[in-house]
């Protein structure tokens, strides 16, 4: 077990809080000073529509107010982290995700009216498998709807699985862990759990594991890697508190990516203050 010493934990409270939105300073709080949580769930409402879904930049590369699936991906991590997944926000959530999944299993992107607000050039690409990370939360959290899974689980069987998996395949981890029922599935998710250390050092600056993808894995991993992951998180930090970055042109994540690492660390076991 690693330990942040209080000049560290000092600068890295700064650092988020000169640097990070309400939600982060909220997040902060009750997560390391006996804040609120009620605090952070009223913050996260004001990212929540009337329809249920989540937008209104709660991804911090989409800038448009109306609902979409990375929004509503988002705001579940959130609750994931909380530990607060039985709640009227999370029904409301649910049930806009049952009624913007199509007949093919998936949500549809862009959302409307997205071209008429800021966002980074990735997200004019399609988002099919977001549905799969979206029903693993789902799953995972115990809610049931027949019709939602099957849906989904149709539309898993027309893809095949990458052959080398890269850092943003997480979905198709999370469908098979939190879904996968058959022989066949609980096969392919044994090949892609053998990928994942290589994932982890193919993209050490993506502080993978301790971040909002690719967290589901911890335990699935032997501890040597997850002690390796501890390690980069902690070279990773710099003089004004925060994380090292690989996007240096988008620097709203910095303070994201450092208080993702320090929540799930913290969560995990694997630092003491």
């Amino acid at each position: 077990m690693r330990s942040i010493d209080e000049n560290q934990f000092k600068k890295i409270k700064e650092f988020i809080f000169k640097n990070g939105r309400l939600l982060e300073r909220k997040l902060f709080s009750f997560f390391f000073e006996n804040g609120s949580k009620d605090a952070v769930i009223k913050t996260l409402m004001a990212y929540q529509n009337l329809d249920g879904g989540f937008g209104n930049g709660i991804e911090p590369d989409l800038l448009c107010p109306v609902s979409s699936a990375i929004g509503a991906e988002t705001a579940m991590y959130y609750f994931d982290l909380l530990d607060d997944t039985d709640n009227e926000m999370v029904e409301q959530l649910f049930n806009w995700i049952i009624k913007e999944q199509n007949d093919e299993g998936y949500i549809q992107h862009p959302p409307k009216n997205m071209y008429n607000y800021p966002f980074q050039k990735w997200w004019d690409r399609p988002d099919d498998l977001r549905i799969f990370a979206l029903s693993g939360f789902i799953k995972k959290w115990g809610m049931q709807d027949n019709v939602f899974f099957k849906k989904v689980k149709d539309f898993f069987t027309n893809y095949s699985l990458p052959e080398d998996f890269a850092l943003y395949n997480y979905p198709y981890f999370m469908y098979l862990k939190y879904l996968g029922e058959t022989k066949e599935e609980k096969k392919m998710l044994k090949e892609v759990i053998t990928q994942i250390p290589s994932i982890l050092e193919n993209n050490k600056d993506h502080y993978l594991l301790f971040g909002r993808h690719w967290y589901h894995a911890l335990n699935n991993l032997d501890r040597k890697i997850i002690e390796n992951e501890v390690d980069i998180f902690f070279n990773g930090l710099q003089d004004d508190g925060g994380l090292k970055i690989v996007y240096q042109d988008l620097p709203w994540w910095r303070p994201v990516w450092t208080l993702d690492s320090l929540i799930l660390l913290k969560k995990s076991g694997m630092i003491e203050f």
